[in-house]
């Protein structure tokens, strides 16, 4: 997967004291901690947006957290927390195989879209360029449950000296970043009141993940990603260009990954929409698909990029058209992703 648009471990950004986790044994998943909000955070976003309160002095700072033995770091982008502040959200950001945080954070646009919010920002890195976006172990990933704790823990460090609000996290991510954070909305939806994927879906057989609780998700993708197909990739294609240090995983189609969503959070409400054009025109359209539970207010959103490749939208990532195809100028991914998990 690209990184041109992105034994225990957890996800935000500073150097850290380390957090004490449960080991584990195999390849079997930590079992998740308690959540730390008295309130399901899917309920608390559906019922109001989140108030922006825009800020003009956000800095990046590199922040390190050892999990389970291992050091890893961030990059928090973030404005100083004010006295009594109540709390602020919290986005983590997973880059694309073969990419990097500070990649991330150059290219995606998200920092000014955040700022913009009042969102804090962090942005995790990888080890060895990927994630384990799949619970299937591999050579470089032996412990499929690493980044899972990984972002864990850094969500309850910046709760406690950050000043983040555990009710208002969310996950956002590209490409494989994208996959992962699919797989985090899956398996833990009580940890997060929205999540966002841009060029992901969720695993495929033989290590299928499928969601285990409601929570509100949009998916950006592209119906001519050259990389990882709309319809889902089972295997790469011959000749299909090799991103990162392992091969890509299977995953099921865009399709399939949204109604699944769709299905946990009861969400029977349906509207399609064809999108007008917002800038010159680049051989790229836009249309939109939601279900809605009116109930929970809960949504599930798909953006369909006609003619879009493996791409951020809007984005400035300085890739080859010839290996991940058009990067649409119709849509700003950054802002319409700060949007969306702030429940606009």
């Amino acid at each position: 997967m690209i990184g041109l648009l992105s034994r225990c471990s957890s996800a935000l950004v500073i150097m850290v004291a380390p957090v004490a986790l449960a080991a584990c044994s195999g390849s079997e998943p930590a079992a998740p901690p308690p959540t730390t909000s008295s309130i399901s955070p899917v309920v608390e976003q559906a019922r109001r947006p989140v108030e922006r309160r825009p800020v003009t002095d956000a800095a990046t700072t590199v922040r390190e957290i050892t999990v389970a033995g291992r050091t890893r770091s961030y990059r928090l982008h973030a404005s100083p927390a004010p006295v009594g502040d109540p709390g602020r959200p919290l986005a983590l950001v997973l880059h694309g195989k073969g990419g990097s945080a500070a990649e991330m954070e150059r290219h995606s646009g998200l920092n000014a879209a955040a700022d913009a919010a009042g969102v804090a920002l962090a942005y995790l890195e990888g080890v060895d360029e990927g994630w384990s976006a799949s619970p299937k172990p591999t050579e470089l990933r032996p412990d499929p449950a690493a980044d899972v704790d990984f972002a864990r823990a850094v969500v309850d460090e910046l709760t406690d000296v950050a000043q983040v609000d555990p009710d208002h996290v969310y996950a956002v991510g590209l490409s494989e970043g994208g996959i992962m954070a699919l797989r985090l909305a899956a398996e833990h939806p009580d940890w997060f009141a929205a999540v966002a994927s841009v060029a992901g879906q969720l695993p495929g057989p033989p290590a299928e993940v499928r969601p285990t609780g409601p929570v509100p998700v949009l998916s950006i993708y592209g119906d001519a990603d050259p990389l990882r197909p709309i319809e889902g990739l089972v295997d790469a294609p011959p000749g299909t260009p090799v991103i990162g240090k392992e091969p890509p995983k299977p995953t099921i189609s865009t399709a399939e990954t949204v109604e699944a969503f769709c299905r946990v959070g009861d969400a029977d409400e349906r509207r399609h929409e064809e999108l007008p054009a917002t800038a010159t025109p680049d051989g790229t359209s836009l249309s939109r698909d939601t279900c809605a539970n009116p109930d929970s207010g809960l949504r599930v959103v798909s953006i369909t990029v006609h003619g879009g490749g493996h791409t951020w939208p809007g984005g400035t990532f300085p890739h080859r058209p010839g290996t991940v195809g058009i990067t649409s100028g119709q849509l700003s991914a950054a802002d319409t992703v700060v949007d969306f998990l702030l429940g606009d």
